[in-house]
């Protein structure tokens, strides 16, 4: 990570082409091509007073914080370039071992510096560490089990027949629990691998659709993909069946159950479920710099959260010191084992990315891409671009490589 432009261009391109290979919407698109994010920063005295001013861009009750000004600097003039660039509006929030913030934003179509940082934003599929949360709570409980069969764990037979018929075979059975979280199950997506089509059909938020029909939807659009077990290949229909085994086995609903056990544990009120809940006032996202959002059923248990930046922070925070879980162990597990390659030096754990260190997630919906990682040294950091056809991947990349050179 401490390499060169040219090194970290090589990873990326290499992760584009194992990555998004037939992907669409249902892969990670953060995990994208981008050039922009590694743009030098501003030199001009006009530049030099935008990031001044950004610098001061944190609320006003934390005051300065530990975070060097140099580090500071260098973040402000990422997202000014980027938002700039990407005509869209960045918001960061940066905390520090102490739990100092530092807030960083700016409006590339104003052209002005962000001061509220308070927006509800849709986060995509950084609510799948909230779902994989919820499962892994019922494993450490000993409910479920990280080998038990998808057919053992969810008592619906005919939605699950020939959802992975290939080759005249069928491998429903050899799918386990373990392989929904690290997406190794092979199932179909049931999202287009067209992103344009995809928004074109399903861009209208008011659509509604039960978890079932999303999974009927993938068996009818797409082939199963690979033996379970035998590649990674992130999938969405992976997570809408986990939110449907968290429901079968609590014997409520899966926001309500996340509700419980998650957001109230870590006091994260402004992390809602707009499929049953309100957010009037949210922030609005983007498609290619026109109006876009996503339908909250459309996304489900794979991706339907809105939060804030706090909230955002405050979950991977408190993920990282292990309050969701009551042994150490778990999160040991959680750290170091069931990852796989997605490329370019990156691996998928348990409902976890390891960004060369940073464990954390990052999401796109129809609106926004997203990203909230946790850092060895106790640093953490959050983000949300309003316009989803502005890849996350190098903001993400570049504030981690930045933060990861702090003590």
């Amino acid at each position: 990570m401490n390499g060169s432009t040219g090194g970290l261009i090589q990873n990326i391109t290499t992760m584009k082409n194992t990555l998004f290979s037939k992907a669409g919407l249902g892969a990670l698109a953060l995990f994208a091509l981008i050039t922009l994010s590694f743009a030098s920063a501003p030199g001009s005295a006009g530049d030099k007073m935008q990031n001044d001013l950004l610098i001061h861009g944190h609320h006003p009750e934390t005051g300065l914080v530990g975070i060097p000004d140099s580090i500071r600097l260098k973040l402000d003039s990422l997202v000014q370039n980027m938002a700039r660039v990407g005509k869209c509006r960045i918001t960061v929030r940066v905390t520090d071992p102490k739990e100092q913030s530092f807030y960083s934003g700016y409006d590339g179509r104003q052209g002005q510096v962000i001061s509220d940082f308070s927006q509800l934003v849709e986060i995509g599929s950084c609510s799948k560490m909230f779902t994989a949360t919820g499962i892994l709570q019922l494993v450490e409980q000993k409910k479920i089990g990280l080998e038990d069969k998808l057919a053992d764990l969810l008592d619906q037979p005919e939605l699950l027949e020939g959802l992975m018929v290939t080759d005249s075979a069928d491998y429903l059975g050899e799918v386990r629990l373990k392989n929904l979280l690290n997406h190794t199950s092979g199932l179909p997506e049931y999202f287009l691998d067209d992103d344009e089509l995809e928004v074109g059909i399903h861009g209208d938020s008011t659509l509604r659709f039960t978890p079932e029909q999303l999974v009927r939807m993938a068996k009818r659009l797409h082939e199963p993909q690979f033996r379970p077990g035998e590649k990674f290949k992130y999938t969405n229909t992976n997570y809408i069946l986990l939110g449907m085994i968290l429901e079968q086995h609590t014997g409520t609903s899966y926001q309500d159950y996340i509700r419980q056990n998650i957001l109230s544990k870590a006091d994260l009120d402004h992390t809602l479920f707009p499929s049953v809940e309100n957010t009037t006032g949210r922030a609005a996202g983007h498609w290619h710099g026109a109006p876009s959002e996503i339908p909250a059923t459309l996304a489900g248990a794979a991706g339907e959260l809105v939060s804030t930046l706090d909230d955002m922070d405050g979950f991977i925070r408190a993920w990282g010191r292990g309050e969701f879980y009551t042994s150490p162990e778990m999160m040991q597990q959680l750290r170091t084992e069931y990852f796989k390659p997605m490329g370019g030096g990156l691996s998928y754990g348990l409902g976890v990315i390891d960004l060369f260190g940073t464990l954390g997630h990052g999401g796109q919906t129809f609106g926004f891409q997203s990203y909230m990682g946790s850092l060895p040294n106790g640093y953490s950091f959050v983000f949300a671009i309003d316009d989803a056809s502005i890849p996350a991947w190098g903001l993400a990349n570049r504030f981690q490589g930045a933060l990861r050179t702090l003590k």
